[in-house]
């Protein structure tokens, strides 16, 4: 049977009359014509010439998903961690609820394997950092956010999986949220607006580097992303009320009407402000005001908009009161968590908004000119973020230009079935006229206007404040690319007076393929070059537990090494293999093997035995220490005092048993507990939560904490007593005798009488990476000489290409005294 919405290929079939499956698979298919049919009738932006054409292709939901989830799950595995508040605020507080103190069900970290080793981390406990914001007395940080990944890191814990690969479980388990929810935002954009700028925005979503790094960062801001992403693939669907609502008309040509539309829309944009980040609720404005005020596809006769508008508010407010019990858990985990009543979100707002007038505020961490997320989101976005911000003009230049674009094909006078004929036959004297394209359009790519005007006039910047508006930042690219399209076509026919030249030309699929090629080639790039140019923190962390701690368990406990790694000392070699030798040896292809891989593990262990943990200290590079996650059981980290003056992370503290006690696990200086949360440790001791003797504590003597970004000097410990120190040397500096390091930062890496440089990796320094040019050098040379130098920094590009860049040492020192760790 030939469907009545699109035209098919002409063939011959010949099915059984009456074969169930044939006249199934018929109906089903003719299903999805009609609504794909009515897709293209409701489009936001119209393809008006092509309506009764083939419609422009786009990847189905499944082919998105799979294209998506191979980039992010390579995200989770390699991209750096650029913000030290993700490690300090977010990584460390979870390797607290992982990997409790007093936990007995901690896992051991090895050079190659999983085991686990609950007596490792018995015997040395890591205490991870914790920050002035997880103070209960300030307490604007919620440890709601991070229990929802508890479960899944500690069933691999007690599956004997190791610290590094729950580390990185957890960025995978990022990876597959960001890739559902973006693959669905895609499918509601190639639904709503048109198919050929789905297709855009998947490749724009897939290629920009931006995307990559926050789709998988450990960060509220990130959650808030997944939760507006989520929104927006509701909310792109106008707004309207169900058909059997007395105060609406119904058409037939409607989108069917989306029951959980609604709810959906609302409990994101409130799971996204609540659980992530509370400003991140600006974003919903325009869905608001769409919501309550804008008819969208509803048809009102106007006898009834009182009516109408009324069931539009209700319904808006009843969503809105079930969306706020997102809350309640909220309060209930970090009011068991700080030892009082508490609401993560007001504390936050209340910070940001009020703390300035005690000397207190953000802008104690740094403020940045107007200009920085231009600077940013150029080099995060390329070519899209000025297509993202040309979206309202190009807008405005196709109702003036292009204004078919912006019209229901069943408004335009004489169609039948239009909304006008379906109200004549009511007999209701009305003019029915849903929202206008333009409107809604405009409401659906103003957001990212509004979160980008107002983080821009904020003093304090950070990249990761603009995470909640990357996807819309993507999808206004998406529909300026399509209307920069569409203004070609009209202008190339009012030029050439001919539509069939036009359709014969190629410069439209051109000017797409160009910018969208630009797009995907400088997004690569420079995915990679920041891989490329600092990644050294990673591997250096990855060194000294894969190659270095071996050497030592292997050097001061030899009887604990199996078999095959006594038999490579026999023949004297070491006992920590290279990594090339480990690869060959997987494969089985060594002399010795056999034709069949050896057992080349040394589990760390035994460092459980040694009569202190070893130490680890950072100086200057404080700030890129990754988590605790990276470092193994029996080794602990500390800071040694540099330049920085303002305040640093110290390690979490667990309150004394008599203070625990005496107090419920509040500990001292955490304050008196309210009611309800007496009440609930009463009834159930620490089962609710088991941390408190942790959480709730804010020291003994003195807190140590302060909200002014003044140093402790609590934080630091002798550089003598590191067995390691991970330092970052700039040789490139100190070429002139004359010029010496800061007294509290000295060059660790060439003092060869302490220091042993086990490994240094290069680490881009950017603010050396600049041209060389002569007093003589013209304005033209100059330019172009700093361009090339920029284009360097921000990209990977081949060194042989006349590289401007310069390149520090990251690296991992042993300290020659170490009675331990010496060679």
């Amino acid at each position: 049977m030939q469907s009545q919405f699109v035209p098919k290929n002409q063939s011959l079939r010949f099915n059984r009359q009456g074969n169930p499956d044939v006249a199934a698979h018929t109906k089903r298919q003719d299903a999805i014509s009609a609504a794909a049919l009515i897709n293209r009738r409701n489009a936001l932006l119209q393809d008006y010439n092509k309506l009764h054409q083939k419609p422009a292709w786009s990847p189905a939901f499944n082919a998105a998903l799979r294209v998506l989830l191979i980039i992010r799950v390579a995200s989770a595995m390699y991209s750096i961690i650029n913000d030290c508040d993700e490690a300090y605020n977010y990584w460390e507080p979870l390797h607290l609820l992982v990997y409790p103190p007093s936990s007995s069900s901690s896992s051991s970290s090895s050079s190659s394997s999983s085991a686990a080793s609950a007596a490792a981390a018995a015997a040395w406990p890591q205490s991870p950092f914790q920050t002035w914001e997880y103070s209960p007395r300030f307490a604007i940080r919620s440890w709601a956010y991070l229990v929802q990944y508890v479960p899944l890191a500690r069933a691999l814990a007690a599956l004997g999986v190791g610290k590094r690969q729950v580390f990185f479980s957890i960025r995978i388990l990022l990876a597959v949220t960001s890739t559902l929810i973006e693959a669905r935002f895609y499918k509601a954009v190639a639904d709503t607006f048109n198919s050929r700028i789905g297709r855009y925005l998947l490749v724009i979503l897939a290629v920009s580097p931006g995307m990559f790094e926050a789709s998988t960062a450990l960060l509220p801001s990130s959650f808030a992303m997944y939760a507006t992403m989520l929104a927006y693939s509701f909310w792109l669907h106008p707004a309207r009320l169900a058909s059997t609502d007395p105060s609406v008309l119904a058409t037939p040509y409607q989108r069917p009407f989306q029951p959980l539309r609604l709810i959906g829309a609302v409990a994101s944009f409130a799971a996204g402000a609540i659980v992530g980040w509370p400003f991140a609720i600006v974003l919903a404005a325009p869905f608001v005001v769409e919501q309550l005020l804008c008819r969208g596809d509803d048809v009102v006769p106007d006898n009834r908009a009182t009516t109408w508008l009324s069931a539009r508010w209700s319904t808006f407010a009843g969503a809105s009161l079930l969306a706020s019990l997102i809350a309640i858990p909220l309060w209930t985990i970090d009011s068991l968590a700080y030892g009082r009543s508490v609401l993560v979100p007001l504390n936050i707002i209340r910070y940001n908004l009020l703390s300035a007038a005690r000397g207190a505020g953000p802008e104690l961490y740094g403020t940045e000119p107007a200009s920085y997320y231009f600077a940013n989101l150029l080099l995060n976005f390329n070519v899209v973020f000025p297509l993202a911000l040309l979206a309202a003009p190009l807008l405005a230049l196709t109702a003036v230009y292009d204004p078919r674009r912006l019209q229901r094909p069943l408004d335009q006078p004489g169609q039948p079935g239009s909304a006008a004929a379906s109200s004549g036959a009511k007999g209701h004297a009305t003019k029915p006229e849903p929202s206008s394209l333009l409107t809604l359009n405009a409401l659906r790519i103003a957001p990212f206007y509004l979160w980008f005007g107002l983080l821009s006039v904020q003093p304090h910047k950070e990249e990761r404040f603009m995470y909640p508006a990357y996807p819309l930042l993507c999808m206004n690219a998406a529909v300026s690319l399509y209307l920069v399209r569409s203004l070609l076509e009209v202008g190339f026919v009012r030029y050439t007076k001919s539509p069939y030249r036009a359709s014969r030309s190629k410069l439209f699929t051109s000017t797409t393929a160009a910018l969208l090629g630009a797009t995907v080639v400088l997004g690569v790039l420079r995915t990679v070059g920041q891989m490329a140019h600092f990644h050294a923190p990673l591997d250096v962390l990855f060194h000294l537990e894969g190659y270095e701690l071996p050497r030592v368990v292997a050097a001061v406990f030899p009887q604990t090494l199996n078999e095959d790694v006594r038999a490579r000392l026999a023949k004297g070699l070491p006992a920590v293999a290279t990594p090339e030798e480990r690869e060959y040896n997987e494969r089985g292809k060594g002399a010795e093997n056999a034709g069949k891989s050896q057992d080349l593990s040394i589990s760390l262990e035994p460092l459980r035995d040694l009569p202190r943990p070893l130490r680890l200290c950072y100086a200057k590079e404080w700030h890129r220490f990754p988590s605790h996650f990276l470092v193994p059981f029996g080794v602990e980290v500390d800071f040694v005092e540099s330049e920085f003056k303002g305040i640093l992370p110290r390690h979490f503290q667990t309150a004394s048993s008599s203070s625990s006690s005496s107090s419920g696990g509040a500990g001292a200086g955490a304050g008196a507990k309210d009611g309800i949360v007496a009440a609930l440790d009463a009834t159930f001791g620490s089962t609710l939560w088991p941390y408190g003797a942790t959480t709730r504590h804010d020291g003994e003597d003195a807190p140590g904490f302060n909200e002014f970004n003044r140093q402790e000097r609590d934080r630091f410990v002798s550089v003598s007593t590191c067995d390691y120190l991970i330092d970052l040397d700039h040789p490139h500096r100190y070429l002139s005798p004359t010029i010496v390091p800061p007294a509290l930062e000295p060059r660790y890496a060439i003092d060869e009488a302490q220091w042993d440089r086990i490994l240094c990796k290069p680490f881009l320094d950017a603010e050396w990476s600049r041209p060389v040019l002569s007093d003589n050098a013209g304005a033209i040379t100059r330019l172009l000489s700093n361009a090339a130098a920029a284009l360097h920094r921000a990209l990977w590009l081949p060194v042989n290409w006349g590289t401007a860049n310069v390149y520090g040492e990251y690296c991992l020192l042993r300290n020659r005294e170490s009675r331990i760790v010496a060679e």
